[in-house]
């Protein structure tokens, strides 16, 4: 009975352990993971920084802290880099400014626009954006 019961603690202890662990977004792309509706690709400046988040594509609006939520914010061209690289050749790429969003100067544009040639994804900025 005693070894139940020091068993039972020991797993109850790690399911614990285990439940207080930090959870990626279910809207970040994961490396390699195709996406029905692509991916979509957001940016603000904050301080003089650069953001970028890029998260799978759904049919729903995001709000504005699933986007500039920690788990899934970019800092500068570099962050954002990696993660586009990591996203299979073939998807697509919507990038949308808007309410607290704001597009980039056109050199960092061209910078991702570049990145996702290379990659070999289709990148569209939505809403009229240069």
């Amino acid at each position: 009975m005693k070894r139940f019961i020091s068993t039972l603690c020991f797993v109850l202890l790690i399911l614990c352990i285990g439940g207080c662990a930090k959870k990626a977004s279910p809207l970040a792309p994961v490396a390699g993971e195709e996406s029905m509706k692509g991916y979509e690709l957001y940016s603000w400046e904050q301080d003089g920084q650069w953001y970028f988040s890029v998260l799978i594509g759904t049919n729903r609006e995001k709000t504005l802290d699933e986007i500039q939520a920690s788990d899934v914010t970019l800092k500068g061209i570099d962050g954002l880099k990696a993660v586009l690289e990591s996203i299979p050749s073939g998807q697509y790429v919507t990038w949308t400014a808007g309410e607290s969003l704001a597009l980039p100067p056109e050199e960092v544009i061209q910078q991702v626009r570049d990145i996702c040639k290379a990659r070999g994804l289709e990148l569209s900025l939505a809403d009229g954006a240069k």
